[in-house]
């Protein structure tokens, strides 16, 4: 999930404090709930929605464990749902108390982070892929269909410096372990350790590691190649339209799969008064919520009813939804074991790696 951390709402107190019968307080990413979702709810229910953003999953996890409460909702991926869980820090659903999950795609439910669906449901996916600047890759004679744009030398020895990665170890070896050919969720050391060596031989070739400004480097040409969310560039492409800039900006899934990252709505351990969050939640299911989603961020969405109301233009970016499901991969929970040696070989990365 993406990605604009705002530090300054989480100043002085890892408790937020509000008054519950006023506020529902959420943690989510920036640009993933329609500003008309939340006015609708508003004026339905009587709530005022405040949002509270994280850049990554690994960035929530890490405050989360660390004690962060007083949210009414959080909206974490798929991996992430399952660790806070074994971290105690989920309230079981009661999911007669939703009864618009009946609009949710049943290929989106009961899946192996969440059996039953006991402390999540679906909100939206968001995929993994590569934009990149047509201009400047078709001098090149560049076609991004391929993970190896990112990573084999050959391709990174022309754009030295012009590439961006997300500051996420699962979506980086991720990648990797897709342009090696691998499980993208593979646990096994003899791939995880092939995949280490991949990302540090082409880390000196990189520009950064950016989850949060790698849009604006793409618009502004400061960049040819980007790891990037499809809410991001949506929201980016929409901006230079309003703008009336020129788009240069380019969309592209990769051969060997791309990964997604399937979003949930969860109701943490430390709330008392649940009756906002489940109104939200039911809210959020809505057909009417659901399109407004999509169109409004870019955001995948797999309610069955709004997908008949999804205008022809966002259904043919695959980027946004893909032609090919199978091709697709959600993140699945690592063990404690692969999540510290996954955290201490990142932080290598990041040290050795030599990004400019």
């Amino acid at each position: 999930m993406k990605r604009l951390l705002i530090p300054l709402l989480l100043i002085c107190s890892y408790t937020i404090h509000a008054d519950a019968n006023k506020e529902l307080n959420i943690f989510i990413a920036a640009n993933y709930l329609a500003p008309q979702t939340a006015t609708g709810f508003r004026q339905t229910n009587g709530y005022e929605v405040i949002q509270n953003f994280f850049n990554e999953n690994d960035v929530m996890l890490a405050k989360m464990a660390a004690g962060l409460n007083g949210y009414d909702l959080i909206v974490p991926t798929s991996y992430a749902v399952d660790q806070l869980e074994k971290m105690h820090k989920l309230q079981p659903l009661d999911l007669k108390k939703i009864p618009n999950l009946k609009y949710v795609d049943k290929q989106f439910l009961n899946l192996d982070y969440d059996k039953g669906n006991k402390y999540s449901v679906p909100y939206a996916y968001d995929n993994v892929f590569l934009a990149y600047n047509k201009k400047e890759l078709k001098k090149l004679g560049i076609i991004p269909n391929t993970w190896a744009v990112i990573f084999d030398p050959k391709y990174l020895k022309k754009l030295h410096g012009r590439v961006t990665v997300f500051d996420s170890p699962r979506n980086v070896f991720a990648a990797a372990l897709l342009y090696l050919g691998k499980d993208p969720n593979s646990s096994d050391m003899k791939d995880l350790i092939q995949a280490r060596d991949t990302i540090l031989k082409a880390a000196p070739y990189w520009k950064r590691f950016d989850s949060d400004s790698y849009t604006r480097n793409l618009a502004n040409g400061g960049i040819y190649v980007a790891m990037s969310y499809s809410v991001d560039i949506f929201k980016t492409l929409e901006d230079m339209k309003d703008s009336k800039q020129e788009i240069n900006i380019g969309t592209m899934m990769q051969k060997e799969g791309n990964l997604y990252e399937l979003d949930n709505l969860v109701i943490p351990a430390s709330v008392k008064n649940t009756d906002a969050a489940y109104k939200f939640i039911n809210y959020a299911l809505l057909p009417k919520s659901a399109l407004e989603l999509t169109t409004d961020t870019g955001a995948s969405i797999m309610n069955t009813e709004a997908l008949k109301s999804v205008s022809p233009e966002i259904k043919a970016m695959d980027w946004i939804y893909p032609k090919d499901m199978s091709k697709m991969h959600t993140f699945k929970a690592y063990s404690p074991k692969i999540r510290i040696w996954l955290n201490e070989t990142w932080l290598e990365i990041q040290l050795n790696g030599s990004c400019h």
